[in-house]
């Protein structure tokens, strides 16, 4: 009888000690974080002749879920949007972590003269030190918009994007687009084929 305690007692300290040396496991950020800008340098051109977008004094707007950790207004670093390169983007909120494309599922929605829609998907990974610290790396999506108002030389540009986490699901336009250009694929597959 007394063997049998001392059993259960040593099971339960060595089950005690597997579960203490476990990592523990973070949850993931759930939440939105707006990138607010004060415009773009711009170079005088309507959006459809530029590839390259760089956003004026970047920053922290309204946020929700975990993201209101991060103190509005806080600095973003980064956020250049090449149509050329939609892979490479990425931004980084100082102290606080990165967002990093993953390169899938990235999509150029409306592309106008004076608007401009893009749907990134990749990762936010916090910083091991900052606000959220406890959270894991997540899957988030990032939804940039552009909009050129004003005629020749008195005109502006607004660029600002929302990051959601777990990813925003692909914007409505922009996933019939991608299924219109399917079909069109298909149809243009089946014309070769058949001549």
């Amino acid at each position: 009888m007394i063997g049998v305690r001392i059993r259960s007692r040593l099971l339960a300290a060595c089950a005690a000690l597997a579960l203490a040396a476990a990592p523990a496991m973070a949850a993931p950020i759930v939440g939105s974080l707006t990138l607010a800008s004060d415009g773009v340098v711009d170079n005088g051109t309507n959006l459809m002749m530029r590839d390259l977008f760089v956003p004026d004094s970047l920053h922290v707007g309204l946020r929700t879920g975990n993201f209101v950790l991060i103190p509005v207004r806080s600095a973003i670093v980064g956020g250049t949007l090449d149509l050329m390169n939609l892979d490479g983007f990425g931004f980084s909120i100082p102290g606080v972590g990165a967002f990093t494309d993953t390169g899938v599922k990235n999509v150029i929605g409306q592309r106008t003269a004076s608007n401009l829609d893009v749907y990134l998907l990749g990762v936010f990974t916090p910083n091991a030190t900052g606000p959220l610290a406890a959270f894991d790396p997540s899957p988030s999506s990032v939804r940039l918009s552009l909009t050129r108002t004003g005629m020749d030389a008195d005109f502006s540009v607004s660029f600002s994007g929302t990051e959601a986490a777990p990813p925003a699901p692909l914007p409505e336009p922009i996933s019939l687009a991608l299924l219109g250009a399917g079909v069109m694929a298909i149809g243009m597959v089946r014309r070769r084929t058949a001549a």
